[in-house]
């Protein structure tokens, strides 16, 4: 029996490829916060999207397990044709919350929840009027890279441009 190196290489690269894509489309709720970081009396838009439509979530910030309420949202659909409805809204965060690391939460009536991450610092006149900054326990200024590593980047270009390059090889092949 032959092997078939390059059929069994794209087979695994396209496998993964649609796993990883299939693990992404769960069709939980999701919730979004702009800026993650905020001087306590700031404020947040929180974005909900992949709800049910028509929906009134409950938005709390959590920390050490005591919720604090900055309202309501309810999901709209964007347009008639969509399935999933979405929210946009801008909450204060409370003056008097304490800086570090917190939760917001969107919980609806029937129990769906989406959380996202929000750091909330000391209210300063700086952080007012510019971005705000937090400090780590260790007196380090703490910051927010989401820059993705070149060797990621380049990696995943390479194994997309192998699973083409493979793809098409198989398809003249099984013309020829």
């Amino acid at each position: 029996m032959r092997t078939r190196p390059p059929q069994i290489f794209l087979a695994i690269v396209l496998g993964l490829l649609i796993g990883a894509a299939a693990a992404q489309a769960h069709g939980n709720p999701v919730l979004q916060v702009d800026p993650t970081i905020v001087a306590a009396g700031g404020m947040i838009t929180a974005k909900g999207s992949e709800m049910e439509p028509d929906l009134e979530f409950a938005i709390t910030l959590e920390r050490s397990g005591k919720a604090i309420s900055l309202g309501t949202a309810t999901a709209k659909k964007e347009n008639p044709d969509a399935e999933d409805a979405v929210f946009s809204q801008t909450f204060t965060i409370p003056s008097d919350a304490k800086a570090g690391s917190y939760q917001v939460r969107a919980t609806s009536p029937g129990g769906d929840t989406a959380s996202a991450d929000l750091t909330v610092t000391e209210p300063t006149a700086a952080a007012a009027t510019g971005p705000a900054e937090a400090r780590m326990a260790s007196g380090e200024l703490h910051v927010l890279d989401r820059s993705k590593p070149i060797l990621e980047t380049v990696s995943f270009s390479v194994i997309a441009a192998i699973a083409g390059v493979l793809g098409i090889w198989l398809a003249r092949r099984s013309e020829a």
